[in-house]
């Protein structure tokens, strides 16, 4: 991986996304997966509201569509503060990285969830768009099951204009996708221990998982240090977001 870094910088600064190959062995798979949904086995039914999403009405463990504080499980903190990934982080943001958040995008078989075109940085507000997200596959990923996809180069368009979209674990959508015509669309195979790195700008979104096979993600997501939230439009958002889940709570209830 050191020797062709400098490609996956390239790479990234040209479509907004690269593919690190094995950012985790198989061991490291199998004890993050192991440790990660032990944790969601055990506490799943603690969580509520923004922080855990079901592909169904029923909050049952093989449901669980992605949950939101992956900060909660102790290996995945010890995770962010590695030296060998903060090294890899840092020549991408070309500062020192700062970690924010972690989640895990479980997408169960046949039921897993949409999630809608849309940039991370509607949602972290980061105020120099410099900020990123490591998307570590714990199973294999393509379109088949679900599999991310990415408009090439968007992330040079800056934040656009987002809209609610109702989606269970993605609460925004790209209001105009017809500025994205002209920019490739693409769908990323990858091999479990593989990660995905993408820009916070990034246009990206993933279609259903039909399949028989789940597509399980956890995310790490880090800013560069000094970059700053611009708590305006983060405010904003939460209040959208807040709006959002009420309005799913009261159809829920009809």
């Amino acid at each position: 991986m050191k020797k062709n870094i400098k490609d996956l910088v390239k790479q990234y600064d040209k479509n907004g996304w690269t593919i690190v190959k094995n950012f985790f062995s198989e061991e490291q798979v199998v004890t993050y997966e192991k440790t990660c949904f032990e944790f969601l086995k055990k506490n799943f039914s603690k969580y509520s509201g923004r922080d855990i999403n079901f592909s169904g009405e029923e909050k049952k463990f093989n449901c669980i569509n992605s949950f939101h504080r992956a900060t909660d499980i102790t290996i995945v903190k010890k995770l962010s503060k590695l030296s060998s990934t903060s090294n890899i982080i840092k020549k991408f943001l070309k500062k020192k990285p700062v970690f924010m958040n972690s989640e895990i995008f479980a997408k169960p078989p046949k039921t897993g969830l949409k999630s809608p075109a849309h940039q991370d940085n509607h949602y972290w507000a980061i105020g120099d768009n410099n900020a990123l997200t490591v998307w570590i596959a714990i199973d294999g990923s393509t379109k088949k099951n679900g599999g991310v996809y990415y408009f090439n180069g968007s992330h040079k368009l800056g934040v656009l204009s987002h809209k609610p979209s109702f989606a269970k674990g993605s609460s925004q959508t790209v209001k105009n996708l017809k500025n994205l015509k002209k920019l490739k669309k693409f769908y990323p195979s990858l091999e479990r221990g593989d990660a995905l790195i993408h820009h916070c700008c990034v246009v990206h979104g993933s279609e259903p998982n039909k399949s028989k096979k789940s597509r399980r993600g956890l995310t790490l997501q880090f800013k560069s240090l000094g970059s700053e939230i611009n708590k305006k439009l983060m405010g904003t958002y939460l209040k959208e977001l807040k709006q959002q889940i009420k309005f799913r709570k009261s159809n829920a209830r009809v």
